[in-house]
């Protein structure tokens, strides 16, 4: 069946993946992306002429998802063109890399405002027509990084970490409402996440770092390593576990999805965090909503 879905940072990466599988199964797809008459003016011209050519329902939007009134815009757009949302996924984000004292207090405020308050103020936007229709879907796209921990990307594992206690406590309040949350766990994959690795702004701090100075380049040539070759896992396995949770029926969605080469252990770590929960919910008398 055919459903109306919002997919932001459709302008790169799994989002413009997504955003075009999704459209050429029949689905109409809202894909956000900001800066459309700035540097994303050429991923926004490519996906609508794709979309002109094949006669796709994929309508592509200028949203800043650091602003609140661009977002309530944004929403109200689309809820005037489709009247309800079915699906929304908050898939945009980004990673800053390198030695934790190297990066400013701004770069780190940026970080947690995208990967974080972003996809918040995206909830807030929707979830009013979510409730009324007593249904619907919220995917946050975190990372197996909301997991685990790894040097110079400790900014963006934080980030994705506080995403996921986030998301549990979201999926938590709307279960009674009929509303699914679910968190997908990518791991690394050929996209142009690497390319876009922001380096801290303050470079200088590193110097006292002695062997890890280089951190930057270390970290980057690890996850080159990681995303190239035959061994390089396929970003589209990460858009059809996107779209088998889309085409699941209501209420037998998992609460997470682990996409990554290191899904057993991260699946571990996810079990135990349920069972404690589970645990800790029933002791509070709130066990009816895990």
């Amino acid at each position: 069946m055919s459903q109306k879905i919002l997919i932001t940072g459709t302008n790169s990466g799994f989002g413009r993946l997504a955003s075009l599988a999704l459209a050429r199964k029949g689905h109409t797809v809202f894909a956000t992306m900001r800066e459309l008459d700035g540097r994303n003016r050429p991923a926004a011209e490519e996906l609508r002429g794709i979309a002109s050519r094949e006669n796709l329902k994929l309508h592509v939007l200028g949203v800043d998802l650091t602003s609140d009134a661009s977002v309530n815009a944004g929403v109200k757009d689309v809820l005037g063109r489709a009247e309800y949302l079915d699906v929304v996924v908050n898939n945009a984000g980004y990673s800053l890399l390198g030695l934790e004292e190297t990066l400013t207090t701004a770069q780190l405020q940026e970080q947690l405002e995208v990967n974080v308050v972003a996809p918040h103020r995206v909830m807030r936007a929707v979830l009013p027509t979510l409730r009324a229709r007593g249904k619907g879907l919220v995917v946050n796209v975190s990372s197996g990084l909301g997991r685990l921990v790894l040097p110079f990307m400790g900014a963006y594992c934080a980030s994705k970490a506080a995403l996921e206690a986030l998301t549990d406590s979201y999926r938590y309040e709307l279960k009674p409402l009929g509303v699914d949350v679910t968190v997908l766990q990518p791991g690394a994959h050929p996209t142009d996440f690497v390319a876009r690795l922001a380096a801290g702004k303050d470079p200088e701090r590193a110097k006292g770092y002695g062997p890890l100075s280089n951190g930057v380049e270390m970290m980057t040539g690890a996850l080159k390593q990681m995303i190239s070759g035959p061994a390089a896992q396929n970003p589209n396995d990460v858009v059809d576990a996107l779209i088998k949770l889309i085409e699941a029926p209501a209420g037998t969605r998992p609460e997470r999805v682990v996409i990554d080469a290191a899904r057993e252990g991260i699946e571990a770590v996810n079990n135990a965090h349920t069972a404690l929960q589970k645990g800790v919910l029933g002791m509070m008398g709130m066990g009816n909503l895990t």
